[in-house]
């Protein structure tokens, strides 16, 4: 059973062997043709400034590449892809290096598993799961993400009524939410979209262009309300102060929702961990007296 694991690692270490060749020598003709071309910038990052990361990624794009261009399987790497585009937002790598990644992660996990545990159809479930572990991964990221924007919004729709009332214009209150709450998502968002405005993008166009790469439904509320109350010429600070009133009620309501749910989700919990244990150190003395007593 020892020359299945022998032979299992030979061969991985052949296929990396294999793709390593193939993605530097891939990297290498890029930076090749960058330099003739004169972008000296763009052969210096084809070269992997960016790290062991980059080239990984790199290395990745160009197995994916590679499958892309058959037809069935550049029509699965959509499908795949598709989910996990509206998750993944300005970190996307791609469908090419999403598909590779995903093989990838299925190859590793399942060659482990079955050498670990000496079974193939084992290493092949838990490849099987692993393949969907990086949408797992991307849902959970941006699960996160738009949470910490729902915190972020009513301090940001206040500090922006407060500017507007202030006597400051409306890009000119953005402008101080995005310095005075630096790093968060919302703030950082409306910083990027003061230089699209500066750069010549139209305002509404760059509102709006800033709703669909965040995808957070009370944004798009706040950026649909000030787009309309600019185009009508009515206060703005009014809207603005209406509708952080109600953020901040809708944050309320989910907390209450949470609050009922917990019970529920402690029921397993306590049913299958804590009562056992409370009945072993209740019960466990008088069963071994009687069992002393029946002895």
């Amino acid at each position: 059973m020892a020359i299945m694991p022998l032979g299992l690692a030979l061969l991985a270490g052949i296929a990396l062997f294999g793709l390593t060749r193939a993605g530097l020598s891939s990297i290498r003709g890029m930076a090749l043709a960058d330099w003739i071309s004169g972008e000296r910038i763009g052969a210096i990052r084809s070269l992997g400034g960016g790290g062991i990361a980059a080239v990984g990624l790199r290395l990745l794009g160009v197995l994916g590449r590679y499958q892309e261009g058959f037809p069935r399987l550049s029509r699965a790497s959509g499908w795949l892809h598709s989910s996990a585009s509206a998750w993944l937002g300005a970190g996307d790598p791609g469908s090419a290096v999403w598909l590779a990644g995903k093989e990838a992660a299925a190859l590793v996990t399942g060659m482990l598993f079955s050498w670990l545990a000496d079974d193939f159809v084992l290493g092949a479930a838990f490849g099987a799961a692993a393949f969907f572990v990086p949408d797992l991964l991307a849902k959970g990221k941006w699960d996160a993400a738009q949470a910490r924007i729902r915190r972020e919004l009513p301090d940001t729709l206040d500090l922006m009524t407060l500017s507007l009332e202030a006597g400051l214009s409306l890009d000119a209150s953005f402008a101080q939410v995005a310095e005075k709450l630096r790093g968060g998502i919302l703030p950082d968002a409306l910083a990027r979209m003061l230089g699209e405005v500066r750069f010549g993008m139209k305002r509404h166009q760059a509102w709006r262009e800033m709703a669909r790469r965040l995808g957070n439904p009370e944004w798009t509320e706040v950026a649909e309300a000030l787009v309309q109350a600019d185009a009508m010429g009515t206060g703005l600070a009014e809207a603005l102060r209406g509708i952080a009133g109600q953020m901040r009620i809708r944050s309320r309501q989910r907390a209450e929702e949470a609050a009922h749910k917990a019970p529920v989700k402690l029921l397993f919990p306590l049913a299958f961990f804590i009562f056992p244990c409370i009945f072993i150190v209740l019960l466990g003395p008088v069963f071994l007296q009687l069992l002393g007593v029946m002895g």
